[in-house]
């Protein structure tokens, strides 16, 4: 999808946002979010998800079957400083990925001491941890799981899921470990990754409730609960390297 100024506008007003909220003091340095845009776009970078800011540069190459992309967060109202972090795009699912701090790191900068030339310093800085997410990625793709391992894989993530504790029935790991297409088809911990990855974030899987009746998995939407999912399987395959 191609976001036109008009698509933005209508999918994330604030982005448009011409100053900071009225309760922010004289201290506080308004970030516009358009002009960050705009930025981007002169360097290569296309946006390509208005729901969390995140942007893909068509030079860089894929990392495996991803793309990278570099997710932007601002705010106007003093919750959240400016930021710049990593993501993965999969082609194979179009499914977004956040990677964590351990392999790529965020870059914050306060409000109160922002300038906007300081947006191409933070590019500049991100680009360089690249071959740091494709190293990651690498060892994942080269790592083979045996039957038992995987099983750990998925009991362990029950504890990320579902933020609690709790075991994984047969009927439930054999669902979670079973790929949506062929292109995951395989014993190797990116792809059994990406594959629970897929299943905890969109749902569907058949789980047991509390009761021991069958039902599915819901859909997880809040980008907030979609990262930390993200960043602590991803955090689980890297011990398993």
């Amino acid at each position: 999808m191609i976001y036109t100024p008009e698509l933005i506008k209508t999918n994330a007003p604030s982005v448009f946002a011409t100053s900071a909220s009225p309760k922010m003091t004289d201290k506080y340095t308004f970030v516009p979010t358009d002009q960050v845009l705009e930025f981007f776009d002169r360097e290569g970078w296309q946006i390509a998800s208005v729901k969390q800011i995140r942007f893909r540069n068509s030079q860089l190459p894929k990392v495996g079957d991803t793309l990278v992309e570099a997710i932007v967060k601002n705010s106007h109202n003093g919750t959240s400083a400016f930021s710049l972090s990593a993501g993965l795009f999969r082609l194979v699912c179009s499914n977004g990925l956040t990677v964590p701090t351990a392999v790529a790191e965020k870059f914050k900068m306060r409000h109160n001491h922002f300038q906007l030339d300081d947006v191409k310093e933070l590019a500049d800085n991100f680009s360089k941890k690249l071959p740091m997410i494709e190293n990651s990625v690498s060892r994942m793709m080269s790592k083979e799981l045996s039957t038992e391992e995987k099983i750990k894989f998925v009991q362990e993530s029950a504890k990320i899921r579902f933020n609690a504790e709790k075991t994984f029935s047969d009927m439930e790991i054999a669902g979670l470990l079973t790929p949506n297409r062929n292109e995951d088809e395989g014993d190797d911990l990116w792809r059994v990754f990406n594959t629970v990855q897929e299943k905890f974030i969109r749902g569907g899987v058949q789980v047991l409730n509390q009761r021991g009746r069958t039902s599915k998995m819901r859909k997880i939407d809040n980008i907030i609960a979609q990262n930390t999912i993200n960043t602590k399987l991803w955090e689980l395959a890297e011990v398993m390297i």
